[in-house]
């Protein structure tokens, strides 16, 4: 079950003012209350979330789908609650940011997480204990696609799975027994030529290049 209900609507205002509360968590146990103020500026909403007596302002932003969201949720599987606030960043809703703030438990304070903030379409999976996320269209007539799941081993949060798709190949990723991504599928697809061909290797690919490279300029 993927979790994108119980989001708290952050209501538009014209200031950082009028502080919203986050003290009911959808999982894990909320070990201090969340304070989030937010705003609205040339049709964009921002935020700023309260660190011990601190406000300090979120990179995520919403504009054209809608205000942003937030809500207290277990996202990395240790029991406690964390912070997420997510919007869209375009006005076709196919790209939704995230902010993910962990909850310290040594520190006694929510900590900002980059690698889980830069998951384009964050998405969770109680259950299997997984997180996933991607970019849906990213050109070709809707045709081109990637999407990642993520796992956390020891506190880290890894790429267990990779599916792309570019204009002329498919692909697919998997980790091997020392833990490192590799190909096990590749496929010419669309390519106007009556030969489509699959090949299997363990070479390592660098995923994260590759996913900045498959984007269209300002996405």
């Amino acid at each position: 079950m993927k979790l994108i209900a119980l989001l708290l609507s952050l209501i538009a205002t014209s200031a950082y003012c009028e502080t919203l509360h986050l003290e009911k968590a959808a999982t894990g146990k909320v070990r201090q209350s969340v304070q989030i103020r937010y705003a609205d500026h040339d049709e964009v909403q921002r935020y700023r979330v309260n660190i011990q007596g601190a406000w300090i302002k979120g990179s995520c932003s919403s504009a054209g789908m809608g205000n942003l969201q937030a809500l207290l949720l277990d996202m990395n599987f240790d029991g406690n609650a964390d912070l997420w606030v997510t919007g869209y960043t375009d006005s076709q809703g196919r790209i939704r940011c995230s902010d993910v703030w962990l909850w310290d438990t040594k520190a006694g304070k929510y900590r900002f997480d980059k690698p889980l903030s830069a998951i384009p379409n964050l998405e969770i999976s109680i259950p299997a204990r997984q997180i996933e996320g991607g970019i849906g269209n990213c050109g070709c007539a809707a045709q081109c696609f990637y999407e990642d799941r993520y796992a956390w081993r020891e506190n880290i949060l890894t790429t267990i799975a990779r599916r792309e798709q570019d204009c002329e190949r498919y692909r697919e990723y998997r980790l091997n027994e020392n833990n490192d991504l590799v190909l096990i599928k590749d496929e010419i697809i669309d390519t106007g030529k009556p030969d489509r061909r699959e090949s299997e290797n363990n070479t390592l690919y660098d995923w994260r290049n590759h996913a900045q490279t498959m984007r269209k300029s300002g996405e």
